[in-house]
């Protein structure tokens, strides 16, 4: 059965590639460049949060945003060490962070800790609250969805 069901999608997939073919404007992935995946080239830019929520370190942002698509937004983020409450307000959206370099601790608000080094990944559900602690030159790439008003904005 499942044999079956493989060769029929087949002629979907060509027939939907085909379509995507016709098309005027030709869509391209788009590359995470290397150079700022090291951080070459961030550019300095406004912290994620309001200064009031950092609790101890001061967050000197640096950024590059790879990608600013409709239903997604893609961010090279670093900065100096720094630690954020975010117990009092929830998580605004469903965000993947790879760490790049440096360290970062997430610290639920029931006290469970979770560290994270460079090569480690992991996705901060929307609606979650604790600490977020930046340890040593911290660099993340962080993948995030665009805010609904954002994309009905536009």
């Amino acid at each position: 059965m499942k044999e079956k069901v493989r060769f029929a999608l087949v002629p979907i997939v060509l027939l939907a590639s085909g379509l995507a073919y016709a098309q005027d404007d030709v869509i391209r992935p788009v590359r995470v460049a290397p150079d700022e995946m090291s951080g070459v080239g961030l550019v300095a830019g406004p912290p994620p949060v309001p200064d009031e929520l950092v609790v101890s370190g001061e967050i000197n942002a640096k950024w590059s945003a790879p990608f600013n698509g409709e239903e997604l937004n893609v961010a090279i983020f670093e900065s100096t060490p720094a630690k954020v409450d975010q117990t009092g307000s929830a998580f605004p959206l469903d965000e993947f962070v790879y760490i790049l370099s440096g360290k970062l601790i997430l610290t639920d608000i029931d006290g469970e800790r979770h560290e994270y080094t460079a090569g480690d990944s992991f996705v901060i559900p929307k609606g979650w609250r604790g600490y977020w602690e930046m340890q040593g030159n911290h660099r993340q790439l962080a993948v995030v969805a665009t805010p609904e008003e954002q994309s009905s904005a536009e």
